[in-house]
């Protein structure tokens, strides 16, 4: 198959976005400053909530100025102070040297910087994740212009040829040869297909360095970030998933099943329930 073939796929509504804007102050220079605790950038600029995460996460903000440029913005300002103060500022410049040292790797967004002690900004990606894909890999997925930045919605039903999971592999090597892992890569919200299906991977807030962990360490923490592109290989294109695939797609299904806290949802009974 080719990245032009076209898949047939159900339909599922778009996710609400949470908006807040103003305007205050003079016209912002060419990449205006963070954004205030009200939810405004000075020029005018719109913020859009697409990620809340829990107490321990930041909220992502897609930033979009009045000239029409883009950002995404990580921000721990209103997390509780406790973790804003300690994790949040940690989290901020590991991610922010973590990106830059891997800018070499060519799947990392670019114009990354650190905007407050608690938020860092970097470029949106065009494309959409590879977990919207609407090809029919992912049941009841439909194209979903809300999902797709500055590419075709007409793309996202196209099968990603096996050419992106070749680059999507060689960019993960050529992050470990710059030593770091990234070790969330099974999530397919963390794989952005960018135009002409080039692979970009997101949210390397969790990567580790490597290269001066043992060299048996090392290896394992690489083959499971392999394993999330063995992952997507067999789920894609199972037809071309080599030995070396089976077995890291089996060594990850193992280490979920018998070593991986599972989630756990506390339920609540509704009031007036019975006991």
């Amino acid at each position: 198959m080719d990245g032009t073939e076209e898949c047939q796929s159900g339909t599922r509504g778009a996710p609400r976005a949470e908006t807040s804007g103003g305007s205050h102050g003079a016209p912002p220079p060419e990449r205006p400053a963070a954004a205030g605790a009200d939810g405004s950038v000075a020029g005018g600029a719109k913020r859009i909530l697409i990620h809340s995460g829990g107490p321990l996460n930041a909220l992502v903000w897609r930033v979009e100025a009045p000239d029409g440029a883009a950002w995404i913005e990580k921000d721990f300002s209103r997390a509780p102070l406790v973790v804003r103060a300690t994790l949040g500022r940690m989290l901020v410049v590991r991610e922010v040297r973590v990106l830059r040292r891997l800018a070499a790797s060519g799947v990392v967004p670019g114009g990354v910087e650190r905007i407050s002690p608690y938020a860092l900004r970097e470029d949106e990606v065009s494309g959409f994740a590879l977990r919207d894909s609407a090809c029919g890999v992912y049941r009841g997925n439909s194209p979903d212009p809300s999902k797709a930045r500055g590419i075709d919605v007409a793309e996202m039903s196209k099968l990603p040829p096996v050419g992106f999971f070749d680059a999507m592999e060689a960019g993960v090597r050529a992050c470990h040869a710059l030593g770091y892992v990234h070790l969330d890569l099974h999530n397919a919200r963390n794989v952005m297909v960018a135009p002409g299906f080039r692979p970009v991977l997101l949210d390397w807030q969790s990567a580790l360095p490597v290269r001066f962990m043992p060299r048996p360490i090392r290896r394992f923490l690489e083959k499971v970030d392999l394993g999330g592109v063995a992952k997507f290989r067999m789920k894609f294109h199972p037809e071309t998933a080599s030995e070396a695939d089976l077995r890291r797609a089996r060594r990850w299904s193992f280490l979920r099943r018998h070593f991986w806290f599972p989630r756990i949802r506390i339920r609540t009974k509704r009031k007036g329930a019975g006991a």
